[in-house]
């Protein structure tokens, strides 16, 4: 790619570019029309795409309209036709709603649904006798409430797997003798069992397991719908059938035919089980765990049975062994298991649908692994898209570095499930933006955005806004109710433009760090709760705690990140597969590139060490770091710190003597570092691997990410400490030399640099970046370098004068719509519509709304702002920028004389108005939208919605609204750069 083709893709970037959305449909009651107006108004707004499924809309016939009615097939189409129509990309979900793969047609008693390992229990004295039928679990007790979606629905069968005793040590503290364990099953006879507990100290403890179906179910469904099995190969037969044999009719797939961004989307596994085993099973694990760890995993069932309150992270097992070397071989054994989870997992679910899907013509996207005990980032390979999300893992940069990984050593498409919070309606448009900048600066190249619903729902539940789609608590919406939509057109094109440069070529990432993780915290989001039981506010979470607090999360030390050396993670046994090459340098040069790499967990693979050990040979350069610290789970205060790096094998494979001597040589070559976290930027710059984008000196404000494009490199840099108010200079001296361009993603204009220079082979290219602000710089290497200083900056004008005008929004009246499809029954809507009051506030000083007499505190919508700046003379090649101060974090727009409407970045507002400045008056328009929030608090909404981030720790209350300050806030300056 040429700088030119660069210059003239981006300034109107195509549709593939563009944010996309999620869609919250009201099952299948929407009319044709509402779909095609919703579609057409993503259009109109600039989104290229539209993910969508079926939400419970309460009391209509679900029967009728819900997820797998002849409604919802007949919807599905419309949806279809009319994104591919506008060149959209379209994605469906892998059941109704979104926390799972889930079918019709399935009952829990069947294969192909999800299964469970329960237990039942006995205690027996020493040399007690029990004799007589087996306990069974009994399916039709109460199942204990689920924070995920779903509930346990009528199981009937269960079947026997295994029966275990164990002599107890502390029946309190749930210790085991580990040696004592003695399987009994080969003793059972007719589902009854003759045993005496042997002689001596401490009780017996007889276990039973019985496999069932979860029978957890997934609304809303035109019948009942049940999740999938996702170990055994049932599962995804019985996935693959149905959507062959029912949904892909031949119209549908004509449609898809014609897209070629139609996908199916797979989200995070929310998956449940009810029994007192806690553990996700299969008919097949025990034979698979036998064939692939080489041992019997059946006597160890009492160490692997566990609670799982709320996803894989919140993991608590039910028994301890009572030594220190038992310890370590249970750990072993539950690492076997877990690993052969997740092989499971990729070979009986992903691997085959994505085969289908690829007949299809469809690709696969999805938050792999995470919520299930499966490894992380080993799936990566096996889906064509690889998303994470900003609920679950709070924007935090090293959680998206998680993925990040697998998804640049194998070219996947690295996309977000983007703007969820338990604070509907009240955020400003900046908390958003600031969210998508921290993804870019992971690598994430698709924002997804949650999400979109339509106003319409149904009659007697819809209420304005509108209909609320992914309920009022785990969502924010980004569609035609928002006052700042009217500049959504400005905003998804300059989101366009930043993926677009971040797509191209390939990504450059200094270190790649190995790491292992089958019990990944997704749940640092939701920590919400202060040491004192106070609710922390998402805002103020995102905004000034955790990596904002200099706190990351899984590698901890900052030395790296402050110096600008950029890495990522993934599982060592990437690495061996035939499509990850070392040339002698870089790992994966056709990828990220990664010049190091970095061992410091206590467990590693003796394959992976032995692996590393031959490239160490040929050049690969390693830091093996003692004494990192990670998180386990934020939410309960757990952490660990691995003493020694690869001090042991992960699984009970009898190696650990090998990996030992694999080490003691690793360690001592050449390529080889060993140091602590706080000295790994040192061994990395000993090894000559300090950086393709290092800062000259140490900047704790600033991340970034290099692409590399034949001759060009392009640079994203981001200030990601937006609640602080200073700027920060900082000096990145990038890999080669040429001129240097800056993109002003608003525009589209790439122009030149001010403020880089030559240092030998490098190039150092001076940012100023305010807190919040994002960069993008382009670096042409096929063309002779030429220093250009940073330019001097004066303030020409200021506007103190303004006259403001208030588009005040409240509720209009709504609107009914009937469709009569001919089946027999007509289909209602209701569609709340909004009425917009202008409140004319006369000349005013800037300041928040609510402190403006004709304004106040009850009034959300959109403000316009007009003004004259007097400028004397206007100079010849100088640029002028016109410097809004602040916008309250509101989106909006910047018009001078009968220039174009220009939008800005919400944390640093501050447009190029070079072409429409003129000597002498300059009319100034300025245009700023707020969010919902203060009228929705005038109207008491918030006094009914509950606090899901408060729930999440067992305190029933309602959502806190706060009046928040909208507006134009300044000080508004026209400067001159020269």
């Amino acid at each position: 790619m040429t700088l030119d083709d660069f210059r003239r893709e981006i300034a109107e970037p195509a549709i593939e570019y563009r944010p996309e959305l999620r869609w919250w449909l009201a099952e299948g009651l929407h009319s044709d029309a509402t779909l095609r107006r919703e579609i057409d108004d993503a259009h109109r707004l600039g989104f290229g795409g539209m993910e969508f499924l079926a939400m419970d809309e309460g009391a209509i016939d679900h029967a009728r309209y819900g997820w797998g009615s002849e409604e919802w097939v007949h919807d599905s189409q419309v949806v279809v036709e009319e994104t591919t129509r506008r060149g959209m990309s379209v994605s469906f979900t892998s059941g109704t709603n979104w926390s799972n793969a889930n079918l019709p047609t399935i009952t829990p008693d069947d294969r192909a649904a999800a299964q469970e390992l329960d237990v039942a229990s006995e205690t027996l004295a020493p040399g007690e006798r029990r004799s007589g039928p087996l306990p069974r679990i009994d399916l039709a007790a109460p199942a204990a409430a689920r924070h995920l979606p779903g509930e346990r629905g009528t199981i009937r069968d269960q079947h026997l797997v295994a029966v275990v005793a164990a002599r107890v040590v502390d029946a309190d503290a749930g210790v085991l003798d580990a040696s004592s364990l003695t399987e009994l099953t080969a003793s059972v006879t007719d589902d009854t069992l003759e045993w005496t507990a042997p002689d001596g100290e401490g009780d017996w403890r007889v276990f039973f397991y019985w496999l069932h179906g979860t029978g957890q179910t997934a609304e809303p469904s035109a019948s009942v719908n049940y999740t999938v099995n996702y170990i055994d190969r049932d599962g995804v037969d019985a996935v693959i059938a149905y959507w062959d044999d029912v949904v892909l009719t031949p119209e549908l797939r004509a449609q898809i035919a014609q897209n070629p961004r139609a996908q199916m989307y797979m989200d995070s596994l929310e998956l449940s089980t009810f029994g007192a085993g806690g553990l996700f099973w299969g008919h097949t694990v025990v034979d698979e765990f036998r064939a692939r760890r080489g041992y019997d995993v059946v006597p160890w069932l009492p160490f692997l049975t566990r609670d799982v309150p709320f996803m894989a992270v919140s993991t608590v097992y039910h028994h301890q062994p009572a030594d220190d070397a038992d310890r370590i071989t249970v750990d072993k054994v539950r690492h076997d298991l877990v690993v052969t989870f997740t092989d499971l997992y990729i070979e009986n679910m992903l691997r085959p649908f994505a085969e289908f899907l690829h007949g299809v013509g469809m690709t696969l996207r999805a938050e792999i692994s995470y919520g299930l005990p499966f490894e992380l980032t080993r799936p990566g390979p096996e889906v064509d898209g690889i998303e994470t999300e900003s609920l679950e893992f709070g924007a935090q940069i090293d959680a998206y570095r998680l993925l990040a990984g697998p998804a640049h050593l194998f070219g996947k498409q690295y996309s977000s499930e983007t703007g969820a919070t338990t604070r509907n309606h009240m955020l400003d448009h900046r908390f958003y933006d600031q969210i998508i900048a921290t993804q870019l600066a992971a690598g994430i190249t698709k924002t997804v955005l949650h999400g979109w619903a339509s106003p319409a729902g149904a009659e007697g539940v819809t209420e304005w806004p509108g209909h609320e789609g992914m309920w009022p608590m785990f969502s924010e919406r980004f569609d035609t109710r928002q006052p700042g939509s009217e500049f959504y057109p400005l905003w998804t094109a300059a989101i366009g433009r930043l993926q677009y440069a971040l797509r191209c070529g390939r990504p450059r990432i200094d270190v790649g760090i190995l790491r292992t993780d089958h019990f990944t915290d997704n749940l640092v989001g939701l920590s919400l709760t202060g040491d004192g039981g106070e609710r922390i506010p998402d805002e103020v979470a995102y905004g000034t705690m955790w990596m904002r607090d200099r706190d990351n999360f899984w590698w901890q030390d900052l030395g790296m990140q402050d110096a600008g050396i950029t890495y990522e993670f993934f599982d060592g046994s990437l690495l061996l597969r035939d499509d990850v090459s070392f040339d002698g340098d870089e790992v994966q040069p056709s990828g990220p590139g990664y010049r190091a790499l970095v061992v410091y967990q206590e467990t590693l693979d003796p394959d992976v060490a032995a692996h590393l050990l031959a490239w160490a040979r040929r050049g690969l350069r390693i830091v093996v770091v003692d004494g990192a610290r990670e998180v386990q789970s934020l939410m309960e205060g757990r952490h660990t710190t691995h003493a020694t790096a690869a001090a042991r094998t992960p699984g009970l494979d009898g190696r650990d003597d090998e990996l030992a001597a694999i080490m003691a040589e690793l360690r001592r070559m050449p390529g080889v570092r060993v140091a602590a976290p706080s000295g790994v930027v040192t061994a990395l710059d000993e090894l000559g691997a300090g950086g393709r984008a290092r800062f000259e000196t140490d900047d704790p404000h600033v991340l970034t990410h290099l692409r590399e494009d034949d001759g060009l490199v392009v640079l994203y840099a981001y200030h990601f400490l937006y609640e602080t108010t200073e700027p920060t200079t900082v000096r990145i001296a990038l890999e080669g030399t040429g001129p240097v361009h800056r993109l002003d993603a608003w525009t589209g204009e790439l122009r030149l640099h001010r403020g880089a220079r030559q240092a030998g082979d490098r190039t150092v290219v001076e940012l100023t970046l305010a807190p919040g602000e994002v960069a993008i710089v382009v670096l042409d290497k096929t063309t002779d370098a030429a220093d250009s200083p940073a330019p001097a900056v004066t303030e020409v004008a200021r506007a103190e004068a303004w006259r403001l005008v208030v588009e005040s929004w409240d509720a209009g009246e709504p609107e009914v719509l009937e469709e009569d499809r001919g089946l027999g029954y007509v289909s209602r809507e209701v569609r709340p519509t909004t009425a917009v009051t202008r409140l004319d506030a006369g000349t005013v000083e800037l300041a928040p709304w609510s402190e403006i007499s004709g304004v106040g505190a009850d009034v959300s919508g959109v403000g316009e702002y007009t003004a004259v700046l007097s400028v004397a003379e206007v100079a010849d090649g100088a640029r002028y920028l016109l410097d809004l101060g602040s916008t309250g974090g509101g989106l909006g727009s910047v018009r001078v004389g009968d220039g174009p409407e220009r939008g800005f970045d919400t944390a640093h507002p501050v447009v190029d108005v070079s072409g429409s400045i003129r000597p002498g008056d300059n009319a100034v328009t300025v245009r700023v939208s707020s969010s919902l929030n203060n009228r929705l608090r005038a109207r008491g909404y918030y006094e009914r919605i509950p606090d899901i981030g408060a729930q999440l720790t067992g305190e029933e209350r309602m959502q806190h609204a706060v009046v928040r300050e909208y507006g134009l806030l300044g000080p508004v300056r026209l400067v001159r750069e020269e």
